[in-house]
């Protein structure tokens, strides 16, 4: 019995030190755009580039949109600077705003009073960031183009949601 409780503890020991190894960086930061919001992330090394998987908590037209996206980071620019770095990525987001118009293909439709109403959509991620090296921050110009379905039935389609990120990493 004694042996099976040894080898258990060792077993743990070992795999704990190997998740330290797959070395995950974390970032946590805000982002302002036409669709701000705090947002988490959490990246891994794969293969040449590195995989983000980003998620944002946002405000906008007094409701909430949760934003899920996997992204993925390249070293394109590092004959600028080693640390200026390209991303791309998709994903979706999902929520509800609080309104008494939606705007359809230029023309706003007006309701009676202020309605619930569900939104979701795919979403695009573009973005060059800036990695400082001797200290934990993180600096993004990105670009968030999405494709919203607003029940009741209006979709709208923002090609150019373009923010400015300030992310603190550990």
């Amino acid at each position: 019995m004694r042996k099976i409780q040894v080898t258990i503890i060792f077993l743990i020991i070992i795999s704990c030190n190997i998740a330290k190894s797959q070395s995950l960086g974390r970032q946590v930061g805000l982002r302002a755009g036409y669709r701000s919001g705090f947002y988490y992330q959490v990246t891994t090394q794969t293969g040449n580039a590195e995989t983000g998987l980003f998620v944002m908590a946002g405000f906008h037209e007094h409701g909430v949109q949760l934003t899920g996206l996997k992204v993925i980071y390249e070293m394109a620019l590092s004959e600028i600077s080693p640390d200026l770095i390209l991303a791309w990525g998709y994903g979706g987001h999902a929520g509800f705003i609080f309104t008494d118009h939606v705007a359809f293909l230029g023309e706003d439709f007006y309701f009676y009073h202020e309605r619930f109403c569900p939104v979701f959509g795919i979403d695009g991620w573009g973005a060059a960031e800036y990695r400082f090296r001797k200290i934990p921050l993180i600096l993004s110009l990105n670009v968030k183009p999405y494709i919203e379905m607003t029940i009741p039935s209006f979709v709208k389609i923002i090609p150019f949601d373009f923010g400015f990120s300030c992310a603190y990493t550990f």
